[in-house]
């Protein structure tokens, strides 16, 4: 069989990157340091994938799967001889695996100097710009001379939701994970060497910053707000927020501005196209059997606020595409009156608020000028 090598064997991981590469037709080897994880998935050699809507579940098996710990040399022989590759690991862990990665790619040159894909399912804008800037760390200019023209580093869009599941259903099957049914993969055309790979769902498409900004824009903005408003009335899942008329109304209205955004700038792209994810989207987030908690989402609210990250990097977007971002605006004081004591990101917001108020506030969270316009709608808003 073809080899695949998944960099994480997460939620993404094993929930959507490595269930694609299986059904198309590869042996997945997962990298990870989770040995409960990593012995599960050897001892097994499969896992369960539970997909849930509101009016069916059914579970589907992943075959053809092992794991190996990531910081082993076995995993560097793994990089060095798969036929194509993800990363689902998280912005902050991508250094950390980079010289692991480079290792792999010295010994590829060294071996049999095939062309090398890598899927980067990190939600981060240009993270493929990051990622060759951190591998290119650790190679010699010869080395990257090869990377250069065989080394695809291919941004792809994660929509599809995996929470979390609860202790006691890690406890009974440490590999289970629970997904949603929404399986599209977008992915950037431009980002591959050698061809596009033919995998189950895959959507090669440019410009691909359409997809990047409507996913953290659009989507995440959206399901953000949600957190926070539900936050605020009690609510303790998101599909009971979106359920609550005057909050789906705001979180609807928030998504109109960036779909307006998005077609303002990409106008090759259908404007119902666009529009039609946005209510696609508003109708998964009420999908009770996923049991999505407003704590997840809404947790760490400093990094949801900063400047480039779904708050107000849509605010800023929508206002340079010379759209309104009123009903955004709102969402990001529901995120700055976010007030959690079980979450030490909340903490540090309020504590700054408190000794310092509002307007530095934003200045040093979201570097937001209490003079600029976004600063005065905020501020003006937040009265």
């Amino acid at each position: 069989m073809k080899k695949a090598v998944m960099y994480g064997a997460g939620n993404i991981g094993r929930g959507f990157i490595g269930k694609v590469f299986s059904e198309s037709g590869y042996q997945v080897c997962f990298l990870d340091i989770d040995e409960v994880v990593i012995q599960a998935l050897c001892s097994k050699g499969s896992y369960t994938v539970l997909t849930v809507s509101n009016s069916n579940k059914w579970d589907t098996i992943v075959n053809h799967v092992y794991g190996v710990n990531a910081n082993s040399e076995q995993a560097i022989a793994e990089i060095s001889a798969c036929d194509i590759m993800a990363t689902s690991v998280g912005v902050n862990i991508l250094p950390k695996i980079a010289p692991n990665l480079a290792l792999g790619i010295k010994r590829r040159i060294k071996s049999h100097n095939a062309p090398l894909n890598i899927l980067l399912a990190e939600n981060q804008l240009q993270v493929d710009h990051l990622m060759r800037e951190l591998i290119y760390q650790e190679l010699d200019p010869t080395e990257q001379e090869w990377a250069d023209e065989n080394l695809g580093l291919v941004e792809v869009s994660i929509g599809r939701m995996i929470p979390p599941l609860t202790p006691a259903e890690k406890e009974k099957d440490p590999l289970l994970i629970a997904v949603e049914p929404y399986c599209a993969l977008p992915a950037d055309a431009l980002g591959f060497k050698g061809g596009i790979p033919d995998l189950v769902g895959l959507l090669p498409f440019t410009p691909f910053d359409f997809y990047v900004k409507r996913k953290l824009f659009l989507h995440n903005m959206g399901h953000t707000i949600c957190a926070y408003l539900g936050f605020e009335k009690g609510y303790t899942h998101i599909a009971e927020a979106i359920e609550d008329s005057a909050i789906q109304a705001k979180v609807s209205r928030a998504m109109e501005q960036v779909v307006q955004a998005l077609h303002h700038e990409y106008p090759q792209i259908p404007l119902a196209e666009i529009d039609a994810n946005r209510k696609d989207l508003l109708e998964r987030f009420g999908n009770i059997a996923l049991k999505d908690t407003i704590m997840r989402v809404a947790g760490d609210p400093k990094r949801k606020l900063r400047s480039n990250d779904r708050l107000v990097g849509a605010a800023q977007y929508c206002l340079q595409q010379g759209i309104s971002a009123d009903a955004i605006v709102s969402g990001i004081i529901a995120a700055y009156g976010y007030d959690n004591p079980d979450d030490p990101s909340s903490g540090e917001i309020q504590q700054l608020i408190s000794s310092c108020g509002m307007s530095e506030a934003l200045r040093v969270i979201s570097g937001i000028e209490k003079d600029s316009k976004l600063g005065r709608m905020i501020l003006y808003a937040n009265q």
